[in-house]
Order: C-alpha cells, then structure tokens, then sequence
C-alpha cells in the first residue's frame, strides 16, 4: 500500500476511484495556534518576530500561505458520503483513538481490520506508534537531508532552519507539537475569540461543519469579549 500525506484540498473533481483517501478536521481554534507556531518557528515564512495577535487576522482571513481554513474543511466535509472518503475529526481521534484506528483499518481493507481484531500486541503497538510522545521523535524534516527527492528542490533553493529547532537542532523540525485538544485556551483572548466567530457566521451555510465543533464553539462564545 502507498500512502501519501498533504495539507492540499481535497476535492471532488480529483477524486480517483483506485484510491482511497483520509481527511481529518480539527476546530479552528487549535488550527489556528499550531499554524502560528509552524508560520513563527520556520524561517521560510519570514514570521518569526510576528505575534499571535498579527497572525489571528492572516488566518481569518486565509492569508497566510495556506488558503482558507473554511474553504478547506468545507470541501472534505462534502464528501463525508463518498465511499472512498474517511472523513473524521482530531477530537474524536484523540477521544477515542483504539476505535479510530480499527474504523480506519476497516475502511482501509477487512484483512487490515481482522489482523487488529485478532491480534491485540499489534494493535498496541500501533497505538503507542501513534502516541504525541512517538511521533514527535520520528516525525521529524531534517532540512540539511537534501539528497531526499521529496524536499531536495525547497531545500536546495532555501537556507531553511527553524527558531526552536529538535532537540536544540534547528535544521530540524519536528511536525507534532503538543498535539492536544484545547490549547487555544492559552493563546486567544476575547477579542480575538470574537473576531472568529464573526467570521465563521459570515460563512453561512459553507461553514455548517461547525456543527462538529459545537460544544468548543460554546466555550469560545462564552469566553469572548460578544458574551461580555
């Protein structure tokens, strides 16, 4: 099996019936906070003296290199029917990761689902692999590794390095942060708070995925500066 991870959109129009594809949304709040640190950390986005305040506007308002968060999440949430699409949210990966990964093993194939099923050390293997604390150690972008054709030309053509860097590396960069439901809470205040929400009701319809999100968009509501 070949598997291919990317931040693109997923769309209908490039949909293919040969593959089989996975989107995983996760509340714009908590988005929002790993974007900044990502755009603050790495020094290709020329953002490492920016604040959060700054940042909060930029992805508002999609401006910051990677589109519209809404317009994002709203194609894959279209096709949360499609045969072929494993449509879920961080939350409830993190709330329940064991049954998300045999619903996953599942879609991927039955004879994926019966080796988890019938076979309990593997799966908690998986499931420790899949651990924030694991992850962190392995996935890992090592920006002097240009002999890898998959970065070669970007880090070829940038002298990439990172504020904080793995380990005190700052040629490396390390995807999983504190991967945890809720860190917004530290970060945005309620101004900013109000300000996406605003947002999200001047999306319309296009962000009815909210819905999936409702009881942390409570929260934020009550802790924003509308409530007040």
């Amino acid at each position: 099996m070949r598997t291919y991870i990317t931040h693109l959109p997923l769309c209908r129009e490039t949909l293919s019936k040969e593959a089989k594809y996975i989107y995983v949304a996760r509340n714009p709040w908590d988005v929002c906070v790993s974007y900044y640190h990502m755009v603050n950390n790495v020094n290709i986005w020329r953002f490492q003296d920016g604040t959060f305040d700054e940042f909060v506007d930029a992805f508002i308002e999609g401006d910051f290199g990677q589109g519209s968060y809404f317009d994002h999440v709203a194609g894959g949430y279209a096709l949360i029917h499609e045969p072929n699409v494993f449509f879920l949210t961080y939350e409830n990966l993190k709330k329940d990761t064991r049954g998300t990964v045999l619903r996953l093993a599942g879609f991927l194939g039955d004879k994926y689902f019966r080796a988890l099923d019938e076979n309990e050390e593997l799966l908690q293997n998986i499931l420790k692999w899949s651990t924030p604390d694991f992850m962190r150690s392995v996935v890992v972008i090592d920006f002097d590794k240009k002999e890898d054709e998959t970065w070669k030309e970007l880090f070829s053509a940038h002298s990439l390095s990172c504020k904080e860097g793995h380990e005190g590396d700052k040629t490396k960069y390390a995807l999983v942060r504190k991967a945890k439901v809720g860190g917004w809470k530290e970060y945005f205040t309620p101004d900013h708070l109000a300000r996406l929400e605003k947002k999200i009701q001047d999306e319309g319809d296009k962000a009815s995925f909210m819905e999936l999100f409702k009881d942390i968009r409570k929260e934020a509501l009550a802790l924003s500066s509308i409530s007040k």
